[in-house]
């Protein structure tokens, strides 16, 4: 907690009451205080005294804080006090600035907003909807990311959209946020892919649907399928096309239909899908919403406000579970974006242990394993990366740095070479190393100059190392070269996360040489990096190899590196 005190006019009172942190008052920005929140030392005998001397009031009695209107209720507490520090206005983290984002009592019932605050808006993650088409001009998709979709029917890219429905649905993801008009999506940053097998009708064929899955795998690439539609009948072609889909990694979500009985719908009831039910406000399945074991999860149904195609300015209000499943596909997203490689079973176990019961205990029909929480889903699903690492990259499970690569895959410092394998013996890159350390830094890697020669604009590393040389955090190996895919040595790793500790001012002490005499080979470490070899073997960032040795220009494997990092990470409390 940064502490603040009042400066001008109350500075003379400082000498009576303990000394705070005068330095740090130029960020409180608020005219004048309305009071202030006053530490007391231990607790004293003669406190009740002291409470009747100064008119305060508690805050936590537990964490000795209490309230105080005035500065002279503070001094009259004498040395008692550790520290004060002004009283200031706490405003809730604001929703979206969309005129109609109070109808949207979707955001507050699944808790998304903390994932928003936690960046989780779908960047780098394609969702197919495979739906009536959409109406891309609507003003409320200004600046959304769509794809060029396709036309199932005709085999066209004209997906306008003659229905609404695919546009209400798409808006639930795409709708502009914070732009003052309509309603906020839920993952702004993806990119939508309309995928139009509807006309006017709100009936289309089989032979629509299917293609349109298939195109969105092989042609688009698409990580999350939206299904707002169903049949009654198990068609097998139906049945393969999502199977394959699904064994492509792609997490398809699907409304479990509005009969409000016990039939099944598919593609909602394939094993494979994730099937959503309804529920109202209140948290009641609503009546039409089936109730089946097709129902995996329920999500809002009822008076969902969303946008209409009768004008590029309209919007309206929808019930069903076409409203429901694409809360759910949000999910999806988040998942895809924290862990690309994620499939529809993870994405089962992690909603599964997320929801929160709304029926009888534990699975039933109406409610399946219970309501969406997308705060409780972030929550779970990093503790699911951290649980299941091994299982996730098969070549991870049983090796002796896999609690390392955990923590760094589960805090986003690192990701696998592919899908299901993370190669930990494979040498780190330069490009690699400073892509992690830019990564650990959580700034916005953007908008840097890259100076260096062999480094692409193009190339997914070439801000990180253009991040790295602006903070004097990597300098090349000359004339304007930086060998992004030259291999790290132990004592490059030392230099750079030095130089990171230095940026960022967590480097502490001077270092010791005399932490390196105890190696029979700290002599062959080069001289530009003894002292941060000095550094990271005296916090223990770096140990030696078999036989006592450092092994200083060896280079440094994937394990390694997370291992290091992971060290670091704890010691410096990153």
């Amino acid at each position: 907690m940064k502490k603040l005190c009042v400066l001008l006019a109350t500075v003379f009172l400082l000498s009576a009451i303990a000394p705070c942190m005068a330095a740090e008052s130029s960020t409180y920005t608020q005219d004048s205080p309305s009071g202030y929140i006053v530490k007391l030392k231990e607790p004293q005998a003669d406190s009740a005294v002291l409470m009747e001397n100064a008119d305060l009031r508690e805050v936590s009695v537990d964490a000795g804080l209490y309230y105080a209107d005035s500065i002279s209720d503070i001094s009259a507490l004498g040395d008692a006090v550790q520290y004060y520090e002004p009283d200031c206005t706490v405003t809730l983290s604001d929703l979206p600035n969309d005129p109609y984002v109070s109808k949207q009592w979707s955001i507050e019932n699944i808790g998304i907003s903390a994932a928003w605050d936690a960046g989780f808006n779908g960047k780098g993650v394609k969702i197919a909807v495979i739906d009536t088409g959409v109406n891309s001009m609507h003003e409320d998709f200004a600046g959304t990311n769509f794809d060029s979709g396709y036309n199932a029917i005709d085999g066209s890219h004209d997906v306008t959209d003659e229905n609404g429905h695919g546009t209400f649905v798409s808006g639930v993801f795409g709708a502009a946020r914070n732009n003052g008009m309509g309603i906020a999506g839920f993952s702004t940053d993806a990119t939508i892919i309309p995928i139009k097998c509807f006309g006017k009708s709100a009936e289309t064929n089989a032979s629509y649907i299917i293609p349109a899955i298939y195109e969105a795998v092989d042609v688009y690439d698409c990580d999350v399928i939206n299904m707002s539609l169903g049949t009654k009948e198990d068609l097998e072609s139906m049945r393969e096309a999502i199977e394959y889909a699904s064994s492509k990694g792609v997490i398809i979500v699907s409304s479990a239909g509005n009969f409000g009985n016990a039939v099944l719908t598919y593609p909602a009831a394939y094993d494979c899908v994730v099937g959503v039910g309804a529920v109202d406000q209140n948290g009641a399945v609503a009546s039409f919403s089936e109730k089946n074991e097709s129902v995996f999860v329920v999500a809002p149904g009822v008076d969902i406000v969303g946008l209409n195609i009768t004008s590029n300015s309209s919007y309206g209000s929808w019930d069903g579970t076409s409203c429901s499943a694409p809360f759910v596909a949000v999910a999806a997203v988040i998942l895809k974006q924290y862990m690309p490689n994620a499939t529809v079973s993870d994405f089962k176990a992690i909603l599964q242990k997320s929801s929160i019961d709304g029926g009888i205990a534990g699975y039933d029909t109406s409610y399946g394993y219970g309501k969406l929480n997308i705060n409780n889903f972030v929550t779970e699903m990093k503790n699911y990366v951290t649980e299941n690492i091994g299982i996730i990259f098969s070549d991870v499970a049983g090796h002796w740095a896999e609690k390392s690569i955990s923590f760094c895959v589960t805090n986003k410092l690192f990701l696998g070479t592919t899908s299901s394998s993370f190669e930990p013996d494979t040498t780190m890159t330069r490009a690699m190393l400073v892509t992690v350390l830019s990564r650990m830094s959580g700034e916005t890697i953007s908008g840097f100059t890259n100076n260096f020669s062999d480094v692409p604009s193009t190339e997914w590393y070439a801000q990180s190392c253009a991040w790295g040389a602006t903070n004097g955090i990597v300098s090349g190996i000359g004339n304007g070269i930086f060998e992004p895919l030259g291999v790290v040595t132990r004592e490059q790793m030392a230099v750079l996360l030095y130089r990171y500790a230095v940026h960022y001012g967590l480097v502490g002490t001077a270092y010791d040489a005399s932490t390196l005499s105890g190696y029979s080979d700290a002599g062959d470490i080069s001289s530009w990096a003894s002292e941060a070899m000095a550094w990271a073997v005296g916090n223990g960032l770096i140990t030696g190899r078999s036989g006592g040795t450092l092994c200083p220009k060896a280079s440094a494997a994937r394990c390694e590196v997370a291992t290091i990092i992971t060290r670091f990470a704890n010691a410096f409390g990153m």
